[in-house]
C-alpha cells in the first residue's frame, strides 16, 4: 500500500514540475538603446518635478 501511495505521489509531483516550464519561444525582454533609456528617465523627471 505504501509503495502505491509513494509512486502515485511520485507520478503527481512529476507532472507538477513538467507542467511549470515556459516553452515560448518569445522573449520578454526589450532591448533599448541608450537614446531611448535617456528619453524615459527625462520623462520620469520631467513627472516628478510637477507640483502636486
Amino acid at each position: 500500500m505504501k509503495t502505491i501511495l509513494l509512486l502515485i505521489t511520485i507520478v503527481f509531483s512529476s507532472m507538477a514540475v513538467s507542467s511549470c516550464t515556459n516553452d515560448e519561444s518569445d522573449t520578454e525582454f526589450d532591448y533599448i538603446n541608450p537614446d531611448e533609456e535617456q528619453q524615459a528617465t527625462q520623462v520620469v523627471d520631467t513627472v516628478q518635478e510637477q507640483p502636486n
